[in-house]
Formats: structure tokens, sequence, C-alpha cells
């Protein structure tokens, strides 16, 4: 059985439907769909695209090929996100502990590490931890 453009659109937006939004697994399962029906014997597009589907495990395990397919492509990124994160609260708690023991035995520049550390907190560890509590909650709700 041949598949047409038509039905080849509908199977689009039946995936879409259920809930298949990454654009490139999209066109894999579209290409494996269209294969499995093209290899199939009936000559009913519905039953063959419902056998299909059931190959692949069904909506729920397309959903879930999605979701692990996001969670590889972002997890380098969010390794990174998170050693950048640990390296700045390593920093900022040597330079606000310096900035106090500088201030307890009133050294000079002690006003200045004390301030340092402060901007370390406020500009670079708050802000990478919010991003990586937001990309976690995304990647969750999505799963």
């Amino acid at each position: 059985m041949n598949v047409t453009e038509a039905q080849v659109e509908f199977i689009a937006n039946s995936l879409e439907f259920h809930g298949l939004q990454n654009q490139a697994v999209r066109e894999d399962i579209i290409d494996h769909i269209c294969t499995t029906i093209e290899a199939s014997n009936h000559t009913d597009f519905m039953s063959a695209y419902q056998e299909a589907i059931q190959k692949l495990g069904g909506y729920e395990n397309i959903q879930q090929l999605q979701t692990q397919t996001r969670q590889l492509l972002y997890g380098k990124m969010m390794v990174t996100t998170v050693k950048i994160q640990y390296i700045s609260g390593i920093c900022m708690l040597i330079v606000f502990s310096l900035g106090f023991l500088f201030k307890m035995f009133h050294w000079p520049y002690a006003n200045m590490t004390l301030l340092l550390g402060i901007m370390i907190l406020v500009l670079i560890y708050m802000p990478l931890f919010f991003y990586i509590k937001y990309k976690k909650s995304i990647l969750n709700y999505q799963s």
C-alpha cells in the first residue's frame, strides 16, 4: 500500500494532536509509520495506521520517546550548568568567609570582599539556581 501526501499530513496532525511536539522526533516517527504502513498487507489506511501505532507501543510510548529525547539533548547542558553553579557557590562561600574574617579583625578591604561575595551570590549563583529549577520543572512537566 502506498502512502499519499494527504495521509502523511493526517499522520502528522494525529501525532501533533496526541502531544508529539518535537519536530525532529515527529519526522522520524512519521517516516517509521509510513514505512510500516507500506510494508503491511492492509488495503485500508486506517487499519494499517492503527497497526503501525500499536507496533510503536501506542501514543503514550511515543510521548515517552519524545521526553527521553529531550532529556538526552538537554542533559549535557544541565550538567555543565550545575557544575558552574557549584563552582560559583564555592567561590561565593570562600570570598564571603574571607570578607567576614577581614571584617572581624578590622583588616582593609573587608567591605569590598563582603560585597564581592554578595555579588557572586546575587549575579551568578541565584540566577543559575532558579534557571536549573525552571529547566527541571519543564522536563518533569513534559514527561
